[in-house]
């Protein structure tokens, strides 16, 4: 499998080079992740679409989740995007987002909402025989 090769932007006259997720900081990246992508779900649901402004109100929400993000998937420290203005740090997130989104729909996403189905109909499956059990009890 081919890997994409690495994006470079420009922000605060810096060169920033976005790296793909790789197996050593997929630890990181999904602690960092994992609670901007919800709630950046659901303000997308909400809204049928992310304005900049929820997308920055988001970013403000996140601050040390999306600066650990930023800092694992470039080649810049956390001190560098703690001194970003908050509008360039929402352009290397749009990037960084972009630039890895389809690993994260493909390898988490849509796996974790495949097992919480397969979970939600084990556990209806199990309620309907627990139930079906304590009526035949009660019935003989």
């Amino acid at each position: 499998m081919t890997d994409k090769k690495d994006k470079v932007i420009r922000v605060a006259d810096t060169d920033i080079t976005i790296k793909r997720v790789k197996v050593k900081n997929l630890n990181e990246v999904t602690r960092a992740f994992t609670p901007f992508v919800a709630e950046f779900e659901r303000i997308v649901k909400a809204n049928k679409g992310l304005p900049e402004s929820e997308l920055l109100a988001l970013i403000g929400s996140y601050t040390d989740e999306t600066v650990i993000l930023a800092s694992v998937l470039t080649d810049q420290t956390p001190a560098f995007y703690r001194e970003l203005e908050p509008l360039e740090m929402l352009t290397v997130m749009q990037e960084v987002v972009a630039h890895s989104g389809d690993f994260f729909m493909r390898q988490i996403f849509i796996p974790l909402k495949s097992l919480g189905a397969q979970l939600a109909l084990l556990g209806s499956t199990a309620y309907y025989h627990s139930t079906k059990s304590d009526s035949e009890s009660t019935t003989s």
